[in-house]
């Protein structure tokens, strides 16, 4: 039900029906309002607490990859690019292919291993007639041990060349695959069809990224060093989502000055499993920061009423009676505010459809 609309109707009753038992007539202003049943159903009511004043400092941030999750995939050898499966954006897993390079480098590690497939044939052939010759008593232990020591190099060539076939993923026929070494979204490419890639080739093809996490990194002013600390609370807002709120903390502090800007960053960590958080974003962050020890009352920001220059609260007196009363606000917050005076510790105030009861009772 909207009850905004059944407002005014309720605030009639209460006033005609005044603040007092039944049978005795009100001595009251002809505008005074009591907290009733009916109004209580449209309004809330805070208790006024002194706290220790937070101060809220507001940072320039960017979203930026969890560094621990960032690969970067190189070309392994020059060649020329016959196959791309995988474009920015593209969420790939471990061991996927990513490009298909034909490479003479390849080539020649193919016919390497042809050579050493052939010593080898030929080192066992040797072994076998030697240990016959020796068993006829033809060779000697030396003939032997020497045909023993040619079958394990080549034993171990062959392996060795196995071995980099299988690490750098050849295909055969001179070709070797560029694949995924962890699962995550591609962030960046710089490798095209039929590109030709330099045998010393140093700029990486392709940087892979899981977005689970993300990082936060926030500009804080030298003059504003002092106020921040690992483990601080943080709550940030984006230009995407302008009425959802990311809450954090600090868990890194970079004790370094960066010598253009001035500015020392700070770093958020956050869980990032729906991927609404885009590295590259810009980003607002609120971090909580104790001021100088001083204790006030503190209330919910809705509780405010600002006209005329000033500001106002609705305050239920102990008869339940509801008074316009002017605060002096030392600091607003988003979500809370100091008063310096106007309220003490346990007074209570109204903190929904304030401006609505603040009308009715300023009403002529």
């Amino acid at each position: 039900m909207n009850w905004n609309k059944f407002l005014p109707c309720i605030l009639l009753t209460t006033v005609l029906g005044a603040c007092s038992g039944k049978g005795e007539q009100p001595n009251v202003e002809p505008t005074a309002l009591c907290l009733t049943d009916s109004l209580l159903r449209i309004v809330s009511v805070d208790t006024v607490h002194v706290q220790e004043v937070i101060d809220e400092l507001t940072l320039n941030g960017r979203v930026t990859f969890n560094e621990n999750q960032v690969a970067h995939v190189y070309p392994m050898f020059g060649g020329t690019v016959t196959e791309l499966k995988a474009e920015i954006g593209d969420y790939v897993r471990k061991g996927d292919v990513l490009a298909v390079i034909r490479s003479g480098e390849v080539a020649d590690y193919e016919k390497q291993l042809k050579e050493a497939e052939q010593q080898l044939l030929l080192a066992r052939r040797n072994m076998d007639a030697t240990q016959d010759m020796y068993n006829s008593g033809m060779a000697s232990d030396k003939d032997v041990l020497q045909a023993k020591q040619e079958l394990t190099s080549a034993e171990a060539e062959e392996r060795r060349i196995k071995e980099v076939f299988s690490i750098y993923n050849f295909s055969g026929n001179a070709y070797y695959q560029l694949k995924s070494p962890v699962s995550g979204f591609i962030v960046e490419k710089q490798i095209s069809r039929d590109m030709q890639l330099r045998p010393d080739q140093s700029e990486e093809l392709f940087t892979i990224s899981g977005l689970s996490d993300v990082w936060v990194m926030a500009d804080v002013y030298e003059s504003d060093i002092s106020k921040v600390s690992e483990g601080a609370s943080v709550r940030i807002s984006t230009l995407a989502y302008p009425d959802k709120m990311f809450a954090g903390t600090i868990d890194k502090v970079y004790h370094l000055l960066n010598s253009e800007s001035k500015t020392m960053n700070v770093r958020i960590k956050l869980k990032n499993e729906e991927y609404l958080l885009k590295p590259g974003m810009f980003t607002n962050v609120s971090v909580k920061c104790k001021a100088d020890g001083t204790s006030m009352p503190r209330i919910d920001s809705h509780a405010l009423v600002f006209e005329g220059g000033k500001n106002y609260v609705v305050v239920v007196e102990p008869d339940q009676r509801l008074q316009v009363k002017e605060v002096d606000v030392y600091k607003q917050l988003s979500k809370e505010c100091y008063i310096r005076s106007g309220l003490s510790e346990g007074d209570r105030v109204l903190n929904n459809n304030v401006l609505l009861v603040y009308n009715a009772l300023n009403a002529d």
